[in-house]
This record gives structure tokens, sequence and C-alpha cells, in this order.
């Protein structure tokens, strides 16, 4: 998973639950000043609404809390995007699909040579950039891969 992918995720669910939360925290205001009768009395009652208010105070907090988490990694997203672009600007520039086929074993059947162009294409994005996470080398592969040998198909 992608930081961009991430931070959509943190910020859904963020968004959720913060709704939840006010959602029942709203509910729980109703249930105390009587607008909305619960039928509990007693210490059952009691033990239910505050454990209500508890669990939409959680939602509520969660859902703060994971709003501002996709807020920083967002930013972080939008490096990698950048580094994304410088990479694949670099390798579309110094290699075109022959290159990659010249390094390619001439044995190699047709159904195993795309996960040697594959390796061959993690190969050289590493010998040049040593700090790329797994998520973006698997992006960055089938987008040079789609890109060089797939393009024209």
């Amino acid at each position: 998973m992608t930081l961009s992918e991430k931070a959509k995720d943190l910020r859904s669910s963020g968004c959720i639950l913060t709704i939840c939360g006010l959602v029942g925290m709203l509910f729980m205001v109703f249930v105390f000043t009587g607008v909305i009768p619960l039928n509990m009395s007693g210490v059952v009652g009691i033990v239910s609404r505050l454990v209500m208010c508890f669990l939409f105070m959680v939602f509520l907090v969660t859902g703060i809390m994971a709003l501002k988490r996709s807020g920083i990694v967002m930013k972080d997203a939008e490096w990698e995007t950048g580094k994304k672009n410088e990479i694949l600007k670099w390798f579309m520039e110094s290699f075109a699909a022959e290159d990659i086929d010249a390094l390619t074993e001439p044995q190699t059947e047709e159904n195993e040579l795309y996960f040697e162009r594959i390796d061959i294409i993690r190969d050289k994005i590493c010998e040049r950039f040593m700090d790329v996470e797994d998520a973006l080398m698997s992006e960055l592969t089938e987008e040079i891969y789609t890109r060089l040998f797939e393009a024209g198909e």
C-alpha cells in the first residue's frame, strides 16, 4: 500500500469514526435529557449509558486522531510522489525496452520473461536509488514495465 492510499484510508476512517462519535454523543445527550427515553433503570441503566458514552467518545477521539495522522501521511505521500516521478523520469530517459531485453538470458521462455524483466528493472532502480520502499518499488516496476513492454501492444 502506497502512502497516498494509506492517507486516503486514514482520512475516510477518520471521517466515519468522527461522524459516528458525534452522532452517538448527540444521541446520548438526548438520552440523558429525556428526549429519547431509554427504558433501563437502576445500576444497569447507569452502567449501559456510561459504557455507550465511553464508546462514542472513543470513536470521536480515534476519528480525530486518524484525521490528524492522515494529514501527516499526505505530506509524506507528496514526497513519495515526487520521488516516484524522479525515478520514472530517470529510468525512461536511461533505458529502453531493448536495453532491458539485452540483459535477459537468451534461453528465457516467454512465460518467464516478465519476471526476469521485472527483476532487471528492480535491480537498475536499486543501483541508483537505494532507499525505495517495497510498495513504491512494486508500483514503479509495474508502471515501467507497462510503459516499456505493453504500450505498443
